[in-house]
């Protein structure tokens, strides 16, 4: 590690160890960019991260720029002890490598703010239909401690960056009832879609309740669109690493047809044969894809009359909901469910 020259340096880029490992196979396509500033003090009084001295607002800026030295890019984030490339299950190290790094390195990433707002941007999160079980605000596991003994202390620790991130438990039931021709009549709504369409050898079936989870999610102070989120999917394998840390095991979602290329509408059949897809090649699901599991919707996947139905029931439970970009479908009890601006006041106007 060494520090920049600020007369001949601006910019060092470095690819991680798991992006060299991409690179080396041809496929590593980049497509994302984010900023950070970690290593940056702005209240030189009050800050956690060291100072302790006072500071008018004008000279912060010229220390920050011109009067603070800054370390090159650090691109590699586990010892050659962690992960030993010996030609065993070299693919397997390298994929924990790239899941241990996404997890807990390079986390906080800065935000868009909306054009002219001077606020820091926000998410706020309403269960529209489910119920919250619990709710951690901090993912702990901040410290791993390997069993590699050491002549002193018996046992190394190591520790990693603490990880602020909102953790909310919400469980989900499903019913499930046999379908007898000779009793008709099942006490709960049964969901077509993944009720298994089979009829048994002795006549019997099996219905599935619908009880699914739809949750509001929104980003304030910043420009409201459609693509403000990402979604990653991670399997709890019950496993530890070599350095006695959990692991967490991607999952892959099916990967869409682009029906839009260079700003043009293609049909299905255009779209497979401009990926190299037949018209009967399907993809096949195994453990490794989210939806072998479950199916996440998302805005204009899920169905009007199921986002109304939920806000019904926020409505009946006598519950509003803040969400700083709104609801942009047409329901009959979205208004005074939904509240855009949590400040304004819900008296009548009155003439002065």
């Amino acid at each position: 590690m060494t520090f920049f020259n600020p007369k001949e340096e601006v910019l060092d880029i470095q690819l991680t160890q798991y992006g060299r490992h991409l690179l080396s196979k041809g496929t590593m396509k980049p497509f994302y960019y984010a900023f950070f500033d970690e290593g940056i003090v702005y209240d030189s009084q009050n800050s956690s991260h060291g100072g302790g001295f006072p500071e008018s607002k004008n000279d912060a800026e010229k220390r920050i720029q011109s009067e603070t030295p800054y370390m090159k890019t650090q691109h590699c984030f586990t010892g050659r002890e962690e992960f030993l490339f010996d030609g065993v299950n070299d693919t397997e190290d390298r994929l924990e490598i790239g899941i241990y790094e996404r997890m807990h390195t390079l986390t906080d990433e800065l935000g868009s703010s909306e054009l002219g707002s001077v606020k820091m941007p926000f998410f706020t999160m309403s269960v529209l239909d489910g119920e919250i079980e619990k709710v951690a605000t901090v993912e702990s596991g901040s410290v791993r401690t390997n069993n590699i003994p050491e002549p002193e202390s018996g046992t190394t620790t190591l520790s990693q960056q603490i990880l602020k991130i909102p953790q909310i438990d919400i469980d989900v039931t499903y019913d499930i009832a046999v379908i007898d021709p000779l009793e008709p009549g099942v006490k709960f709504e049964i969901d077509e879609e993944i009720s298994p369409d089979t009829t048994y050898g002795n006549g019997l079936g099996v219905a599935v309740g619908t009880n699914d989870i739809m949750i509001l999610i929104d980003e304030g102070n910043t420009v409201c669109g459609l693509e403000n989120f990402q979604i990653e999917v991670f399997e709890k394998t019950g496993e530890l690493g070599s350095m006695d840390e959990e692991i967490y095991r991607p999952l892959a979602f099916e990967k869409q047809l682009e029906l839009v290329q260079d700003n043009l509408l293609l049909t299905e059949e255009e779209a497979r044969k401009k990926a190299g897809i037949g018209p009967n090649q399907f993809t096949e699901l195994d453990s490794t894809f989210v939806e072998y599991f479950l199916d996440i919707k998302v805005d204009r996947e899920i169905n009007n009359s199921l986002v109304c139905a939920a806000i019904s029931k926020v409505k009946n439970r006598g519950e509003t909901i803040y969400s700083p970009c709104g609801v942009d479908i047409e329901c009959p009890d979205l208004e005074g469910v939904i509240i855009t601006d949590i400040y304004a006041s819900d008296a009548d106007e009155q003439e002065c």
